[in-house]
């Protein structure tokens, strides 16, 4: 368990550092624009509190490169940013908190690990149960009353539906990715 968190400790170390990087800025900077682009067109809206969107996608090449400090800002300027460019109700912070998460999540399974199915889908099943079920759920109570509860059910079956999608696009996603030359390496 100790030598798990010293990892993760140097994963959020390193991600900082990444930071500090022109390269990095814009590497992440172009892929925040394809995940607004993924958000806003990539998105099938069933219902009002029930989307399916594939903008999660554009996080993982943030995470595996350059980590959880960075894929996480990424996710949350993404969420910033999408309310302001397509608001779809009142802005709540909660949101952003998830979207941020996401990027943390992805970054610590992601980063500067060989990304083995099983991570793909122990990474997937932590944001579904976490941020997906819980935390949003939590956050549309919250925001709208306890009706929403009413729809856990709901949002419990489309993430156990979309999970083996979901885990089939990312792990397609990081074996494509480990071909590419990492963007901080030196040249």
């Amino acid at each position: 368990m100790l030598s798990v968190l010293s990892h993760v400790k140097k994963q959020f170390s390193s991600s900082a550092r990444a930071l500090r990087s022109t390269r990095t800025l814009t590497t992440a900077g172009i892929l925040l624009a394809i995940q607004m682009v993924l958000s806003s067109y990539g998105t099938i809206e069933v219902t009002d509190s029930l989307k399916i969107s594939l903008a999660h996608l554009a996080l993982a090449p943030t995470a595996v490169f350059f980590g959880p400090v960075v894929a996480g800002m990424q996710g949350a300027l993404s969420d910033i940013l999408g309310f302001m460019l397509k608001p779809s109700g009142p802005y709540f912070p909660g949101f952003t908190i998830s979207a941020m998460l996401l990027g943390v999540f992805y970054g610590i399974a992601l980063y500067r690990t060989e990304r083995r199915l099983w991570q793909i889908i122990a990474v997937r099943v932590a944001v579904m149960v976490i941020i997906n079920i819980g935390l949003n759920t939590l956050f549309l109570t919250m925001l709208y009353g306890p009706s929403r509860l009413a729809t856990l059910p709901v949002r419990a079956m489309k993430n156990l539906i979309q999970l083996p999608v979901d885990c089939f696009l990312l792990y397609t996603m990081c074996r494509v990715l480990h071909r590419v030359p990492d963007p901080l390496a030196a040249r």
